[in-house]
């Protein structure tokens, strides 16, 4: 008995005592917490600090194996400037054979001359005939050409980098220039011409490759009117000054026409005497062949100007064609043409033109490739730059056809668009013999 007391007293010490049911929850809690083991300690112990790893990071960048051939890595270099020019000119200069002259600039003329993805750069290039080079880091444009295109081209520019500094550019007008077309503009229909943010101008220079800014011309007095010069080929001049007396003449009716059918003043442009070929023509309309004429947005009208190859515009009732003998005729031809199916059928005798392809349609086949009032035709014309009718009147000796008229100046635009005649007819009867519509092509 002595034994075993003793023992317990041994024990005693070590145990806790476990709570009583009459403990309050204080001090069940308060027990239970002495109960928990205590928090293990983050901190190692003395032998496991010297083998424990350091906090994860990115591993060092490796030098590449020897046997590949590579360099050694390279410090981290700075974000490299985008240069201006996408040409061989990135890495190089131009040597001395390369360019014929070239225009130093400043960075912020630099960037206003080479335009949004080279925009200005290109349409000066193309107005000029120069090829044109920018090089940022030297702030040069190279030029290079004839000796007529690079000394345009330097005008060329500094025209424009004078419309960045100054409000108006000068002209000198007191030098003969054969690639200047001057075009009196009333001050009320300036905004007009201009449209937002010079947003019509421009859509002119891209539709004949021209550079247009109002100018004050040197040595000449004020009159009242803004002066638009327009500077570009002959061809691209004329389209350009039809397309913006045009427009003035909707705006302020008058100004260039007298009884709405008669030119107050010659168009006398620079290179209009050079050459016996090139002439303008005229043709009055009637007031409900107008709208017909010019179309929805004017297509149109650009339909039976790229057909013919002829410079096309109307000054309200006044149609203006404008180009060699055989462009003007073919575009009289063509309104007149278009003209007479408003009125009934035309029937045309094509057998001594050269600027026609006649293809032969299966009656069933017209309904197709003529569409919905004439829409699936319209798309043809479009895209090939052609125009095209049915040929009607006297029955033709196979009367299972009908004579589709392709007119273009082009030999090539009308082949086009006789590809893509046949194709419809391939798929139309392909479809209505269920085989599928032969898996491809004209979709329209």
């Amino acid at each position: 008995m002595a034994r075993s007391d003793s023992r317990s007293r041994s024990r005693s010490p070590s145990r806790s005592p476990s709570p009583g049911r009459n403990e309050s929850p204080a001090g069940r809690k308060s027990m239970s917490r002495s109960r928990s083991p205590p928090p293990r300690s983050r901190s190692r112990s003395p032998a496991r600090k010297a083998s424990a790893s350091p906090p994860r990071r990115s591993p060092p960048r490796r030098s590449p194996s020897p046997a590949r051939g590579r360099s050694p890595p390279r410090g981290r270099s700075p974000p490299r400037r985008r240069s201006v020019s996408r040409s061989r000119s990135r890495s190089r200069s131009p040597g001395v054979k390369d360019f014929d002259d070239y225009v130093k600039m400043s960075p912020d003329d630099c960037a206003f001359v080479y335009g949004t993805a080279g925009s200005t750069k290109n349409k000066l290039a193309l107005v000029s005939g120069a090829k044109l080079e920018m090089v940022e880091r030297e702030l040069k444009m190279y030029i290079s050409g004839s000796p007529v295109a690079v000394e345009r081209a330097k005008d060329y520019i500094g025209y424009v980098l004078e419309q960045r500094s100054g409000p108006r550019v000068v002209v000198d007008a007191s030098k003969p220039r054969d690639d200047l077309s001057i075009v009196d503009v009333p001050e009320n229909c300036v905004a007009y011409i201009m449209g937002k943010g010079g947003k019509v101008l421009r859509g002119m220079e891209e539709e004949w490759g021209t550079l247009m800014f109002f100018a004050e011309m040197k040595g000449g007095e004020y009159d009242g009117r803004e002066k638009l010069a327009i500077f570009g080929t002959r061809y691209a001049r004329r389209g350009a000054e039809l397309k913006v007396m045009s427009g003035v003449e909707h705006k302020c009716p008058g100004h260039f026409l007298k009884d709405r059918t008669n030119l107050r003043r010659p168009l006398n442009q620079p290179g209009d005497d050079t050459d016996e070929d090139w002439g303008m023509d005229t043709m009055i309309l009637g007031d409900s062949d107008l709208s017909y004429a010019l179309g929805s947005n004017g297509n149109t009208r650009k339909k039976l100007a790229k057909a013919s190859g002829c410079i096309l515009e109307y000054l309200d009732k006044l149609a203006i064609m404008a180009g060699s003998r055989q462009q003007r005729d073919n575009a009289k031809d063509y309104l007149n043409w278009l003209l007479d199916q408003r009125r009934g059928p035309v029937k045309v005798d094509y057998e001594s033109r050269s600027d026609v392809i006649c293809l032969n349609v299966p009656r069933d086949c017209v309904g197709y490739i003529t569409g919905t009032r004439g829409a699936s035709l319209r798309e043809t014309e479009r895209k090939s730059g052609t125009f095209c009718f049915i040929n009607n009147g006297d029955k033709h000796r196979d009367s299972s056809h009908e004579e589709l008229l392709i007119f273009g100046t082009s030999s090539q635009q009308r082949e086009h668009a006789r590809d893509l005649v046949e194709d419809m007819i391939r798929m139309h009867q392909s479809r209505r013999n269920g085989d599928g519509g032969g898996g491809g092509g004209y979709r329209g």
